[in-house]
């Protein structure tokens, strides 16, 4: 993983730029962890691992609410179990990654 800072400002932010490959993970803090797991160029899939606590929303809905406009149609929930599958699945790869 290549990382860098980018030189521009965001929302008056520096912004952590780097570059990951499919598989691989980084964390934010001690309890959140994000996989990408590829996609094509037009698409990217990511899977964010966080308590519940957080509110985690995608920055297309909240640059709608921005705008005050106020109908969306959220994409269906992945079904809990699925979802257990999907982080078991990475774990298992990143212990035989590492091991």
């Amino acid at each position: 993983m290549q990382t860098d800072i980018a030189e521009e400002k965001q929302g008056g932010f520096e912004m952590l730029n780097f570059t990951i490959k499919p598989g691989e993970s980084f964390q934010i803090g001690k309890d959140i962890t994000v996989v990408f797991l590829g996609g094509t160029p037009n698409n990217l899939k990511v899977m964010v691992d966080a308590p519940r606590s957080y509110n985690i929303v995608r920055g297309s809905l909240l640059e709608k609410q921005n705008r005050k406009q106020k109908s969306y149609y959220p994409e269906p929930a992945i079904p809990a179990e699925a979802m257990r599958k999907m982080i078991a699945k990475q774990k298992q790869q990143k212990r035989q990654m590492e091991g």
